[in-house]
């Protein structure tokens, strides 16, 4: 009934064509209208209700962190749309659009750590924090903005070995993410 309230209204407003249609002229735009709308449910069915935000953090410190070892954040603090997993550290993007993400990186005094976000297997952007004086903890942030399709796999990983005595802090390291805007 919606299809064909849409039909006689573009119809009363002289929009499409500027002679009279004939039945068959009418059920062809009919189909049209058909299609268009059926494209339009299918891609309200994509649109995600609501927002998409994550943050997590570190249950415990991290202690001799391998080369590309995985970071997993098992402390869930926000996970607005389930996007994060505490049991693989991965998010998943459930839609197209544009993310803030942000890596905040602590050592412990006396470590060094190096972390890399990864999309899909490809980096997109790394942090180190190192203290030299080996009395402090150093804090370090990655934030960026980028564009991500729905179903790309985001998480962190150690970058490399620096001595085999990498320590993440627990208490100052999080992941974190949220939708800007779907596109």
């Amino acid at each position: 009934m919606l299809i064909v309230k849409v039909f006689v209204f573009l119809l009363f407003l002289g929009i499409g064509r500027s002679a009279p249609l004939d039945a068959q002229d009418l059920l062809q735009k009919i189909d049209e209208l058909t299609e268009r709308l059926a494209a339009l449910e299918n891609n309200k069915r994509a649109i995600v209700e609501g927002p998409v935000a994550f943050t997590a953090t570190l249950v415990n410190t991290i202690e001799h962190v391998g080369d590309h070892q995985h970071i997993v954040f098992d402390r869930v603090i926000t996970n607005i749309g389930d996007g994060y997993s505490p049991v693989s550290g991965h998010f998943t993007a459930p839609v197209r659009g544009a993310y803030a993400l942000s890596v905040v990186l602590t050592n412990t005094p006396g470590h060094a750590a190096s972390v890399v976000l990864i999309r899909n297997g490809q980096s997109l952007g790394q942090v180190l924090a190192d203290d030299e004086s080996n009395v402090a903890y150093t804090t370090s942030t990655l934030a960026i903005t980028a564009q991500l399709e729905a179903g790309d796999q985001l998480w962190v990983q150690n970058e490399y070995t620096f001595s085999g005595q990498e320590q993440i802090d627990q208490e100052w390291t999080y992941f974190s993410g949220h939708l800007i805007q779907q596109n």
